[in-house]
């Protein structure tokens, strides 16, 4: 007895057999076609812990430049009261602020992650018992 071994049935590879990619992942890159690299990293830092101050400053040596040397990364355990999370807001700020860093090729950069700092700060203070 002789068994003929047919590969692919009758059936051609597509492209589409290559590709293992999640949808979330073809998502991603179809939204990004859009944004400039900039937005991408923003986008990319916040995801999964939008306006939550404690993450994004636990995070936000993810999203910084080099150069960035000011900044000293807290712990979660560095960001537990209220004015531990003040304190290192307002040291993200100084690193962050926009003013420090007119005519710098990160101004962009820092003005995003300005605002996401400052969104979160605000919905923070309005009610810190969400987080």
């Amino acid at each position: 007895m002789v068994l003929y071994i047919v590969p692919y049935m009758g059936f051609k590879t597509t492209q589409r057999d290559n590709q293992k990619q999640s949808i979330g992942t073809m998502l991603k890159q179809e939204q990004s076609k859009n944004l400039t690299p900039e937005e991408i990293k923003i986008r990319d830092w916040t995801q999964g812990k939008e306006r939550n101050i404690r993450a994004l400053l636990g995070s936000l040596h993810n999203v910084l430049w080099e150069g960035a040397d000011r900044w000293n990364q807290p712990s979660m355990g560095d960001l537990l009261t209220p004015d531990q999370i003040k304190k290192h807001y307002r040291k993200a700020c100084l690193v962050v602020h926009p003013d420090k860093l007119t005519g710098s090729p990160h101004l962009p950069l820092a003005k995003m992650v300005f605002t996401e700092l400052n969104d979160a700060y605000s919905k923070y203070q309005n009610d810190p018992s969400t987080l």
